[in-house]
């Protein structure tokens, strides 16, 4: 008689086939890579099948494993909408929560502000988890998010609470030694602190493409602290968010906040947790918190009086 697959072993053959292999399954899961191999072993017994090729390129699901992918799926769907409801009706404002959101984002708009939150809710243990790629709410991969588009789940609440304006920036000491930034002239004669790798993808690296054609590439980056700190070091002119120009005052804003640009911030939980007590106050502080800095988000600066750049016209108007 086979034995019905234990839930913990589908949970890890659902990370091997997201993952591709044991080393991306083991760190998603947060276990060491014998236990991920000895749990798939344990299911490919009690199923009967091999349900994944060992490939130089990695694991790559069998065509058992691919036919039932989608009854696993299932499963993990209803085990973790049972978690989710049973800690959803928590009324305790304590214990861990997860919240995902850009590197930069969580140093200069979340951080600063922490202190204050844990003087409130002190039994409440914050996970700040920073990256590009988008955990999942629905797997539990995180309980709140900070994101930049509104999600399409429809089991996710999702909550307006700013905008954030893109600026060019230089230093002053980059407009010295270079002179006058002409946006009309493709910035020919200057350099630029492009995007590398999957950043390429993002409007900003596809709006210096058109607008700075004729510059030169100083260097590349795939993360928004790294393009800051090149633009502070006076590498080139880059596009950044209209809050670091009033945190750093070398920086210069070439122009007014591109409206083309502009990113709406989006608090972002799943629709079971929207009773629970530590996840609401976590939501409510994120939300106060960044609404408070609104202005400092969405417009950088005023454009310096004298010695604009031509081209450099006010394009919010």
């Amino acid at each position: 008689m086979q034995t019905m697959p234990q839930w913990s072993d589908l949970q890890h053959f659902l990370a091997i086939a997201r993952g591709g292999s044991l080393s991306a399954a083991a760190r998603q899961l947060k276990v060491d890579q014998t236990t991920v191999g000895r749990r798939l072993t344990v299911l490919e017994r009690e199923l009967g099948a091999r349900l994944f090729d060992r490939t130089p390129a990695g694991f790559r699901p069998t065509a058992v494993a691919l036919r039932i992918l989608p009854a696993a799926e299932a499963v993990e769907a209803e085990a973790l909408r049972v978690e989710r409801l049973a800690s959803g009706e928590d009324l305790r404002p304590s214990g861990p929560v997860t919240v995902t959101a850009t590197d930069s984002f969580l140093v200069y708009n979340v951080l600063p502000w922490l202190a204050g939150f844990r003087e409130r809710h002190p039994e409440i243990e914050l996970h700040l988890l920073s990256g590009y790629e988008a955990l999942s709410l629905v797997r539990r991969e995180a309980d709140v998010a900070i994101r930049l588009i509104r999600p399409q789940e429809p089991s996710l609440r999702a909550r307006k609470v700013a905008a954030i304006g893109i600026v060019p920036f230089a230093s002053r000491d980059y407009l010295a030694r270079m002179g006058p930034v002409r946006f009309d002239a493709g910035l020919q004669g200057h350099t630029v602190v492009g995007y590398a790798q999957d950043s390429r993808r993002w409007p900003e690296s596809k709006w210096l493409d058109v607008h700075a054609a004729r510059a030169t590439v100083a260097v590349r980056l795939t993360s928004i602290l790294g393009l800051l700190q090149a633009a502070r070091e006076g590498l080139g002119v880059t596009l950044l968010p209209a809050s670091f120009g009033h945190l750093y005052p070398e920086l210069v804003p070439l122009r007014d906040v591109l409206p083309e640009l502009e990113r709406t911030v989006w608090l972002v939980f799943h629709e079971d947790l929207a009773n629970n007590a530590r996840v609401r106050a976590v939501v409510d502080f994120l939300a106060e918190t960044i609404g408070a800095q609104t202005a400092r988000l969405a417009k950088a600066p005023a454009l310096p009086r004298r010695g604009r750049a031509r081209g450099a016209t006010r394009s919010a108007r």
